[in-house]
């Protein structure tokens, strides 16, 4: 059987840099895929929806038929209103204001499709994180930065937003933007153990 080639549909760069991180070779789809969430989703539905529409539009570019094809989205939660990305600075403001001395949750849906055999699986992750109590001006000094601009949430735990977390309970790496451990659980229900994606050299 001929090794399976790998399609991240996600322009995220914490994404491709997880996939990397385990020497996986891939290549990347950056989809158009609407991103509206209806207001009577719960978070779990709205990042498997989500996902779902990327990976549909994934795959409608692809001709290989040796591909599995992995699609993700991932929001910040708080008090049970769903926050995305940040529009402007002031937005992303007012989102660290609501996140800041208390907890949150970050939910990620993750869409996969094994092209060889046409099973797929969508499934989401849940992680909660603390903050600390950062002062406004700090908060204002971070977003200057940049980091938080195209974060869900307004931060990024692997970068200097990480110095807002007090501490998780759950996977890491959901909070980074792809539950890898789970994710490769569910490849190999769908028949594509990371192995089988490596090359050859390993």
């Amino acid at each position: 059987m001929d090794r399976l080639e790998l399609i991240l549909a996600s322009g995220s760069p914490r994404r491709r840099q997880l996939l990397e991180m385990l020497s996986l070779p891939f290549q990347v789809i950056v989809t158009d895929a609407d991103e509206e969430i209806r207001p009577s989703w719960a978070p779990g539905r709205a990042v498997e929806e989500l996902a779902e529409r990327k990976l549909a539009v994934a795959l409608s570019r692809i001709d290989v038929p040796n591909t599995i094809a992995i699609a993700a989205d991932t929001v910040v939660v708080a008090d049970g209103t769903i926050l995305g990305k940040p529009k402007d600075e002031n937005e992303a403001y007012d989102m660290l204001q609501r996140l800041r001395g208390t907890s949150h949750e970050v939910f990620t849906g993750v869409a996969v499709y094994n092209m060889q055999n046409g099973k797929s699986r969508t499934f989401h992750e849940v992680t909660r994180v603390w903050m600390y109590e950062k002062d406004e001006d700090w908060l204002r000094w971070y977003i200057a930065t940049g980091e938080p601009m195209d974060k869900a949430g307004s931060y990024a735990i692997q970068g200097v937003g990480s110095l807002l977390v007090e501490r998780i309970e759950g996977d890491y790496f959901n909070v980074v933007g792809l539950p890898i451990g789970r994710l490769a659980l569910t490849l190999e229900e769908l028949g594509a153990p990371l192995q089988s994606l490596l090359n050859d050299e390993g």
